[in-house]
């Protein structure tokens, strides 16, 4: 797997488009393209800005060896979540109009979501 895989690894791995994924790097969709198909090589900058937009081990993007994704922080996490709010905001789509519902869930709402996903998602016995 080539430094082109990777990067398309990645952008697969967040659901982006080409388009999505150069706006979060601030660079252009056919420059990401260019990446992929290792027309041209990205800068050490840009390789830097994967790894720090999207939690990427640098060993893994440069050479490939160990995990892809690193543990996001708190803040991190606080980073992603406002992005994909900035992305929807504005939409007339469902994630957008589901956004809008769970955030006026109360806390009791969110503890019966929680225990229903909780019992979606535990195997049965």
């Amino acid at each position: 797997m080539g430094l082109g895989d990777r990067i398309r690894a990645v952008r697969k791995a967040y659901g982006c488009t080409q388009q999505v994924f150069a706006d979060r790097l601030g660079l252009k969709q056919n420059t990401i393209a260019t990446y992929e198909i290792e027309k041209t090589t990205p800068s050490d900058r840009t390789l830097t800005d994967i790894c720090r937009v999207f939690h990427v081990h640098e060993a893994w993007l440069r050479t490939g060896e160990g995990e892809m994704l690193q543990s996001p922080t708190p803040q991190d996490q606080g980073e992603d979540l406002a992005a994909f709010l900035g992305q929807v905001a504005g939409e007339n789509s469902f994630r957008s109009r589901l956004i809008a519902a769970l955030s006026r869930l109360s806390q009791e709402d969110w503890a019966v979501l929680e225990r229903l996903a909780a019992a979606l998602t535990t195997p049965e016995e």
